[in-house]
């Protein structure tokens, strides 16, 4: 078998590309649908696109692009990554992409995982948790782009999906694939289309990863990554451990964060007390041509002894009100990815070959300015967030969602290079 996954944003990409290399699984990942396969014997392709916030129609189109580019490369099962804290919004293109796929791949019924238990997220009941409240009491409900205002996922796909879901809970999951293959055949047989499983912990991923190992298409957070990867290996004979392809190399770097999540907020304070810090000035943003550079300019300014310079646009649940009071109508948020962009680009150019990014939207605009089309997958820093090397050797990276990581992870990041 080999894999091929169709990831949502770029940290949901390399999210999932970490597990399959932690639990032996051999990984490149591509920065949009690659032009040319590497010539390297892998048990996975990732393929990144931008499709998260985007239009229904637009993210189908790229998805089965992406579809066809996997399907060209051999892969046997496709597994569709979405953020393990779903979409709740009518208007979420989760459910329109996963029929997509399911037509283009012939299959009337999916699995629906978004569970990722390492990091706290679980789903009981059908319900998706974030650590002990239900997704839309938890911080999640105030995202910018895609709030979380609903926990039930059979309401949330049948909204925005045409199919039919149901339910496989947590005292069939229990019981081992067996059982949990034979409540799919019993929903499938009633219409279901939608197979929304409960997972409390990875031994639920396991069986799961087992009763679905038929299924031409899967669909989920980086959880089951987990228990495909564990199966894969134990067919091959080989050993559950990571099969990273390089040790990230200690460099010139910067630090750049644009996530406003509560666990990225903790980690900006944390880091300020210890490093340089430069927050992004949301006027400068919006009127001044020359603000990348100028920020650029105060980096390469700092110590290169030291640790990292932070640049950030990190702002609390209050700040974030305030500008959207303040600059109604500015389209801000798209003007402060445009200065990171241009900001990461300018550095690469003065010879930067570090980056370590917070945030999903900046984690793309940043990975797109730098040209890196495709790259190697290297040692976790924390469960979700792995270092990554271009496939030239030239840059090492490390991409984090907003929501993931220990409160020191930029410092520990660093910690990592040798």
């Amino acid at each position: 078998m080999r894999l091929g996954v169709i990831a949502d944003d770029f940290t949901g990409a390399t999210d999932i590309a970490g597990f399959l290399v932690e639990h032996g699984m051999k990984t490149v990942m591509f920065n949009g649908v690659g032009k040319v396969l590497p010539s390297l014997e892998v048990d996975a392709l990732v393929v990144s696109l931008k499709i998260r916030s985007c239009k229904a129609e637009e993210a189908q189109e790229k998805a089965l692009e992406a579809l066809s580019f996997l399907q060209s490369a051999g892969c046997t099962q496709i597994y569709y990554k979405y953020c393990s804290t779903f979409d709740s919004t009518k208007e979420g293109n989760i459910g329109p992409v996963t029929d997509a796929l399911m037509e283009e791949l012939h299959t009337k019924s999916t699995f629906i995982c978004p569970a990722l238990p390492i990091n706290g997220r679980t789903v009981y009941q059908g319900y998706l948790f974030v650590q002990d409240q239900l997704l839309n009491e938890s911080s999640m409900r105030f995202h910018p782009l895609n709030p979380m205002l609903d926990a039930k996922l059979q309401r949330l796909l049948e909204v925005q999906g045409k199919g039919k879901g149901g339910h496989i809970f947590h005292s069939d999951v229990v019981q081992g694939d067996k059982r949990i293959s034979q409540v799919a055949r019993q929903l499938e047989a009633s219409g279901v289309t939608y197979l929304i499983v409960d997972v409390i912990d990875d031994a639920d991923l396991d069986s799961i990863a087992e009763a679905c190992a038929s299924y031409p298409l899967v669909t989920g957070g980086s959880g089951l990554a987990i228990g495909i990867a564990h199966l894969h290996t134990k067919k091959l004979g080989r050993p559950d451990k990571a099969v990273v392809s390089f040790v990230p190399r200690k460099d010139r770097d910067v630090v750049l964060s644009g996530s406003c999540s509560k666990r990225t907020n903790e980690q900006v304070a944390y880091y300020k007390h210890i490093a340089p810090s430069f927050s992004l000035d949301e006027e400068q943003c919006l009127n001044n041509p020359e603000y990348a550079q100028q920020v650029g300019d105060w980096v390469l300014s700092q110590n290169p002894q030291l640790l990292s310079p932070l640049v950030y646009a990190t702002r609390s649940p209050e700040e974030l009100e305030k500008n959207r009071k303040r600059f109604v109508g500015q389209s801000l948020e798209l003007k402060i990815e445009q200065v990171f962009g241009e900001l990461a680009g300018y550095l690469a150019e003065k010879g930067i070959r570090n980056f370590i990014v917070g945030g999903g939207e900046t984690s793309g605009v940043v990975a797109t300015a730098l040209q890196v089309s495709s790259y190697l997958i290297g040692p976790q820093i924390d469960p979700g967030v792995s270092w990554l090397r271009s496939l030239d050797g030239t840059m090492h990276l490390s991409f984090k969602s907003g929501n993931f990581g220990s409160v020191d992870f930029f410092e520990k990041a660093q910690k990592m290079c040798q």
